[in-house]
């Protein structure tokens, strides 16, 4: 009779952290833009780095340009897919941005 208590204890134990788990999951789930990437023009820069950053701010901008977007989805470490197109020309860097915008 105990091993019996003891055993629906550890299930519902179980069962509540289960339960708890999916809900936090589902609370941290991103929405993401659902019709595809969007690609921000080059930053240029004559370290490859600052135009990478120079992209990412230009990506921002035109994610909040678009109006079903705005603020709510700029933020690049939550963007998927994000990827950055790099050329050296003329002795500087131009790096285009592009990602998913999402927002958590």
């Amino acid at each position: 009779m105990f091993a019996l208590k003891t055993i629906k204890k550890a299930t519902f134990c179980l069962a509540t952290i289960v339960i708890m788990n999916t809900m936090a999951s589902q609370a941290h789930a991103k929405t993401c833009f659902p019709y595809g990437k969007i690609t921000a023009t080059a930053g240029i820069a004559v370290k490859k780095d600052t135009a990478k950053k120079f992209g990412r701010i230009n990506w921002r901008v035109k994610v909040r340009a678009i109006a079903t977007l705005g603020t709510a989805y700029d933020n690049w470490g939550l963007a998927v897919e994000r990827s950055y197109n790099c050329k050296k020309k003329w002795g500087t860097w131009r790096c285009n941005a592009t990602a998913r915008p999402c927002r958590p």
